[in-house]
């Protein structure tokens, strides 16, 4: 590593999904969108679902996560997501009938209870989908 670069861990429920030096991390923080480079001020937040962007010696790569925590050190950026999808292996007409389905069962239902729990997946579909374009549109 060295003082141009951060190391970065990005760990899902079931596996590691990256491990290595990173040029700069974004983040769906709690509070917002948040940009993590080398020798950046400790902190300790929750992640909401979208996209984790970060760059390999200038190059871009995205992941899904669906929420989890974020621990930044000077150093060493740990994340660890309840789920985690690499963007190139993300399915965009999978993603659109399931946003459309969130939709219109959030638009029929009655249910307030119902209502939160498609509102939560209708915004893990959406920033399904911004992972996908991220990397999509980071490629041409």
């Amino acid at each position: 590593m060295s003082a141009s670069t951060i190391d970065l861990v990005i760990v899902s429920q079931d596996r590691v999904m990256y491990k290595g030096t990173v040029d700069y991390v974004n983040v769906t923080a709690e509070a917002g969108e948040l940009g993590i480079y080398p020798k950046h001020a400790q902190l300790l937040s929750r992640l909401k679902p979208g996209v984790v962007s970060f760059y390999i010696n200038g190059e871009p790569h995205a992941m899904y996560t669906s929420g989890g925590f974020i621990e930044v050190q000077p150093n060493i950026v740990t994340i660890l997501a309840d789920v985690a999808i690499h963007a190139e292996e993300l399915d965009k007409e999978r993603i659109l009938k399931a946003k459309e389905a969130a939709e219109n069962r959030l638009s029929n239902s009655k249910d307030s209870e119902d209502i939160d729990i498609v509102a939560a997946k209708l915004k893990r579909e959406i920033a399904k989908l911004r992972a996908y374009e991220y990397i999509n549109m980071q490629k041409h």
